[in-house]
């Protein structure tokens, strides 16, 4: 056993009550033990959470378009990263939970399931698990990669360890050309380390295809212009509302919908637009039509929320929180700012500024004119920017799902996917 390992081992025995009390669904899979129904020989797919999933499911179509006879389990480690996996794939993966990364734990699942291929999505990097695959001689694969540079940083210290897990990958391949270049400094052979786009592109297309408004063009009925502030945090809603304050000495019947990152929030955020005097200030649970400020006290509404809207601030970023996914905006064609933390998004921030969709501020007078922008242009169409930059990233999926294949069929004749 390695040193790892062992660590491992008795860190997790260790845990093990206060595991119990934080998960409490599906601790016989998280210690190994799966039902024996389960397929042997299918395509394991990780995938930690919502975000996680999201990403794994146009690529999980993608193997059931070319291979529909593939069984594929699918597994998490959060409850709603199960109800989200369920709600969008339903029969197409079997579910199961993620099992402890401990040498006797990982024993008894590989025993168990003996998946054909193993895949994780994103950046869960879990050691003992990769040694005990290349043990078995099962080839894992990195979908979606992706190191931000704050985990970038904390890999680094740390290279001679991380070198020789990721080289256990047989492929890795990530959103971005940067992305490749940090996994190859942290030690990956850059042969197998490809670029092949961001998967959450491909979901995002289905989404806005799909998107019905969920009764939205009721509540926004006859009420244009309208602004969006997006995902926002404690301490930018007050930088939106004297924005928002500004902007109607010039724009007098323009609307803003507030969507803090926490719901729960939502009471108190009324109260203190109302305090401002910002018209009528309701919630979107109790909206009864006349409002000037609408605070979303909703989950779930935000992305066809960007349909109805002429431009949006995405919070995350005047506080230190590494901003939000600014790709929902961007897929609608919705110039949109951020303020100047978006470290977590900062290849497609750059890339969106040079389309025109994406400006940075950093206080309220240059949200104002940013919006006042937005708004004095008119019908301003980004449309073929947009198309252009979406175009270029579109088609992860499949191009790792060939990768994979040829992979596969090049190393293992036998075991054709």
């Amino acid at each position: 056993m390695s040193f790892y390992g062992c660590v491992a081992e008795l860190l997790f025995f260790a845990a093990r009550p206060f595991l119990n009390r934080k998960y409490d669904e599906g601790n016989e899979q998280r210690y190994g033990r799966y039902p024996d129904d389960l397929p042997k020989g299918a395509l394991w797919i990780h995938a930690v959470s919502v975000g996680e999933v999201q990403s794994a499911y146009p690529f999980v179509r993608e193997i059931k378009r070319q291979n529909p006879d593939t069984p594929v389990l699918l597994s998490t480690i959060t409850k709603t990263g199960r109800a989200m996996a369920e709600r969008l794939m339903g029969t197409l993966v079997q579910h199961i939970y993620y099992p402890w990364d401990s040498p006797s734990v990982l024993k008894r699942a590989l025993a168990a399931l003996r998946p054909a291929a193993y895949i994780t999505i994103e950046t869960e990097i879990w050691p003992e698990m990769l040694f005990q695959l290349r043990k078995r001689r099962i080839p894992a694969f990195l979908v979606n990669g992706r190191l931000s540079e704050s985990s970038f940083r904390k890999y680094r210290r740390l290279r001679f360890f991380w070198k020789r897990v990721i080289r256990r990958y047989s492929l890795i391949m990530t959103r971005s050309e940067r992305d490749r270049q940090r996994f190859i400094a942290l030690g990956a052979e850059p042969e197998r380390v490809k670029t092949t786009g961001d998967c959450k592109v491909d979901a995002l297309i289905d989404r806005k295809n799909s998107a019905d408004g969920a009764g939205l063009g009721e509540i926004f009925a006859g009420k244009e212009p309208l602004i969006l502030a997006g995902s926002t945090h404690e301490g930018e809603e007050e930088v939106v509302f004297d924005a928002y304050a500004e902007l109607l000495k010039v724009y007098p019947g323009l609307k803003l919908v507030v969507v803090p990152r926490h719901p729960e929030r939502g009471r108190g955020l009324l109260d203190e637009a109302s305090a401002r005097k910002l018209g009528r200030v309701e919630l979107m649970s109790e909206a009864r039509g006349d409002w000037n400020v609408l605070v979303v006290d909703r989950i779930g509404v935000l992305f066809p929320m960007y349909r109805y809207v002429k431009a949006a601030f995405l919070g995350g970023s005047l506080v230190p929180k590494g901003g939000q996914n600014i790709m929902e905006p961007a897929i609608w064609g919705i110039p949109f700012c951020q303020g100047p933390d978006y470290r977590d998004f900062s290849d497609a921030t750059e890339a969106l500024k040079k389309t025109g969709l994406c400006s940075i501020v950093c206080d309220a007078r240059e949200m104002r004119d940013f919006f006042d922008g937005v708004l004095s242009n008119g019908n301003s169409d980004f449309g073929r920017e947009r198309q252009e930059f979406f175009a270029a990233l579109s088609g992860a999926s499949r191009r790792s799902w060939d990768l994979i294949k040829d992979f596969r069929s090049r190393n293992s004749p036998e075991k054709r996917l």
